[in-house]
């Protein structure tokens, strides 16, 4: 199927009104004899070889119908040596100015960003090389950008989920505006299903929303990024995970960094949804974000237990008859209102009561088994994009033994250093860099 799914569709036209990129770091032990021109080289072979690295988007007039993708070759500009030598804290600062970067992904749909050799990297015995792999957020899903950046990288080349058609003309635009009546129908008749579906219980919506706080505005144009770099099992709490230890962490910080947040704090948390799951089987973004309480008030084992459950029973309310149903006649609007929606959200002022104070995004990216020009991959990081209503967001991403925790911020809304210093003390002996 050449179309667009409908939830890749709203995140192509989101990105045209605000930076939503995905932007995968990994950093890699510099070889000796490693040069930049090698490492483009071995990246263009490998990028020749992974289907999905070769399509770009195609919009339908007015956005009457769904995008088609459509195919695009690898191109030159798609491989940006950012010269160094530099230090550490000047890669990341440059990583930073890349966030607001957008990529037309009617052109391409990723780019590669190189940094080497830089010196003072975590996990790094002497120079190191970075490449940030930047996605469209059309393209795929948390999930699927680490495939397809560790197949760029060297891995094993995912399953392609797309077959490219044809760039849509005008018989596109006219079939979509015929089919325009039809869909408010059936969407309306799925709604009502849903909405019958339904039911009187309130603990279906989850937790209460909060009241805003000052992590929670709009960002300006400017951005930060800040890493933790430990070991996973350093970093666990007993036998939970990986993602719930970390949040249990956060509950702490969070309580410290924002004293006077309501005591029922509660981050939104992306959650990855199965396979074969309503639409979720063609889609490329297969995912939806929960409020989760943290309950820092709780024991360290006991909190870890609660957020947990919090988050099984998110996942169980994601599976309800209701919401599938939801789900299903959002599916069937027509493509011309789902645009449009994605424009006013974009343009929505900051609310009163968000569902979490910030947003937790946490991809285990598997093994660290593969390496760049001769260089072992040290480790690897994520950043989620700052929306309208978060002004900072926390990444977790996992590559064989380690565990990086990244903050993005926007420097002028968040005291930043003053955040890490709190993070880097409740980890405590976690710290390892």
């Amino acid at each position: 199927m050449a179309d667009l799914a409908p939830a890749d569709a709203d995140m192509f036209w989101s990105s045209r009104r605000r930076a939503s990129d995905q932007f995968l770091l990994y950093c890699f032990a510099a070889h000796s004899d490693t040069s930049i021109d090698r490492l483009i080289r071995e990246l263009r072979g490998h990028a020749d070889r992974i289907p999905d690295l070769h399509l770009r988007v195609a919009p339908v007039w007015r956005d009457l119908a769904y995008p088609r993708w459509c195919t695009a070759a690898v191109g030159d500009g798609q491989f940006r040596h950012h010269r160094g030598p530099r230090t550490w804290d000047e890669c990341r600062a440059a990583v930073a100015d890349l966030l607001t970067e957008g990529l037309d992904p009617t052109v391409h749909s990723w780019r590669v960003h190189l940094f080497g050799p830089v010196t003072g990297a975590p996990r790094a015995s002497g120079p190191a090389t970075v490449a940030v792999v930047q996605i469209s957020h059309a393209l795929a899903d948390g999930r699927g950008a680490s495939d397809l950046a560790r197949a760029l990288l060297g891995g094993t080349v995912p399953e392609t989920a797309a077959v490219p058609g044809d760039p849509p003309g005008a018989v596109a635009a006219m079939v979509g505006a015929a089919e325009v009546p039809l869909r408010l129908v059936a969407a309306f008749g799925l709604g009502l299903v849903a909405w019958r579906r339904a039911g009187p219980e309130p603990a279906e919506s989850g937790p209460e929303p909060l009241p805003a706080t000052v992590l929670n505005r709009r960002p300006g144009p400017l951005r930060r990024v800040d890493l933790v770099v430990t070991d996973a099992e350093l970093l666990r709490l007993g036998d939970a995970s990986i993602t719930v230890s970390v949040l249990a962490v956060l509950a702490q910080v969070l309580t410290d960094f924002l004293p006077d947040a309501d005591p029922a704090l509660a981050v939104e948390l992306t959650l990855a949804r199965s396979d074969g799951f309503d639409h979720s089987d063609v889609a490329r973004n297969r995912f939806h974000t929960a409020g989760v309480r943290l309950y820092p008030d709780l024991a360290p084992d006991a909190r870890a237990q609660a957020i947990a459950a919090e988050i099984t029973d998110a996942r169980r309310r994601d599976e309800t008859p209701a919401r599938r149903a939801d789900r299903r006649a959002a599916a069937v609007t027509p493509p011309v209102l789902r645009a449009f929606a994605a424009r006013v959200a974009a343009n929505a002022p900051a609310p009163d009561r968000v569902t979490g104070v910030t947003v937790v995004s946490s991809v285990n990216r598997g093994p660290a088994d593969f390496r760049l020009a001769g260089g072992d991959v040290l480790f690897t990081a994520g950043f989620p994009a700052l929306s309208a209503v978060h002004a900072m967001t926390i990444g977790v991403h996992g590559l064989g033994g380690t565990v990086t925790i990244s903050v993005t911020t926007d420097p002028a809304a968040v005291d930043a250093d003053r955040f890490v210093r709190v993070l880097r003390s409740a980890l405590g002996r976690s710290v390892v860099t």
